[in-house]
């Protein structure tokens, strides 16, 4: 395994901020409410937004939106994809250093 191998993990993993939010997801065993993720990651809500965004469109989160009473709650979960993607991603940093080392 060489360097270059880094270039077959999900671009939208290098971010730590998303590596961060998609390794809570990840590990998570039910859907993740926003306070809750902002609260553990210590981000602002525009932050968490955006990256929260990128994440869904490359198919890593599903992100669901509804009214509890008249309060809006948003909820993530990681996708099958996403698991997989972190996973890819873990093993191939693994085998970099290991090559590395």
């Amino acid at each position: 395994m060489t360097s270059t191998d880094l270039l077959n993990v999900h671009p939208v993993l290098f971010d730590r901020v998303r590596l961060s939010i998609m390794a809570h997801l990840s590990f998570a065993e039910a859907a993740v409410d926003f306070n809750s993720l902002l609260q553990s990651l210590e981000l602002t809500k525009g932050n968490l937004s955006t990256h929260m965004k990128k994440l869904e469109d490359g198919g890593l989160v599903k992100i669901d939106k509804r009214f509890i009473g008249r309060k809006p709650r948003t909820s993530y979960r990681c996708t099958k994809k996403g698991k997989k993607e972190v996973q890819n991603y873990l093993t191939t940093i693994e085998s970099v250093l290991k090559a590395s080392a």
